[in-house]
C-alpha cells in the first residue's frame, strides 16, 4: 500500500509537473499572440494614418497645381495684353511721325503757293 500511495503520489505529482508547464506555454503562447496582434493593429493603423496624410498631401498639391495653371493663364494673357498695347503704341507712334511730316511738307507746299501768289501779283 506504501508503494501504491508514492506510485500515485509520484505520477500525480508528474502529471501536475507537465500539466503546469502545458498550462504556461499555453498563457506565453496567448501573450505573444496578444502583442502581435496590438502590433499588427497598431501598425494597420499607422499604415491608413500614412495613406490618408499622402491622400490629402495629393489633394493639397492638385489643388496648387490648378492655381498655378490658372495664374500662369493669366499671366500669359497679361503678357498678349502688354504685347499688344505696344505694337498698338509703335504703330500709333510711326503714324504720328508721319502725320507730322504730312504737316510739314503741307506747310511748305502751303509756302510755296503764297510765294508764288506773290510773284504773280507782283508781276
Amino acid at each position: 500500500m506504501k508503494t501504491k500511495n508514492l506510485l500515485f503520489t509520484l505520477l500525480t505529482g508528474l502529471f501536475t509537473f507537465f500539466a503546469a508547464q502545458a498550462f504556461a506555454q499555453t498563457t506565453e503562447n496567448e501573450q505573444e499572440q496578444k502583442l502581435e496582434q496590438d502590433s499588427l493593429k497598431e501598425r494597420a493603423q499607422g499604415d491608413k494614418k500614412r495613406l490618408s496624410d499622402l491622400d490629402s498631401q495629393k489633394k493639397a498639391a492638385q489643388s496648387d497645381a490648378k492655381t498655378a495653371k490658372k495664374n500662369s493663364k493669366e499671366a500669359d494673357r497679361i503678357e498678349k495684353d502688354a504685347s499688344n498695347a505696344a505694337k498698338e503704341a509703335k504703330q500709333a507712334s510711326r503714324m504720328e511721325t508721319k502725320a507730322q511730316r504730312n504737316r510739314a511738307n503741307a506747310d511748305k507746299q502751303a509756302k510755296k503757293a503764297a510765294r508764288a501768289v506773290e510773284k504773280s501779283v507782283n508781276n
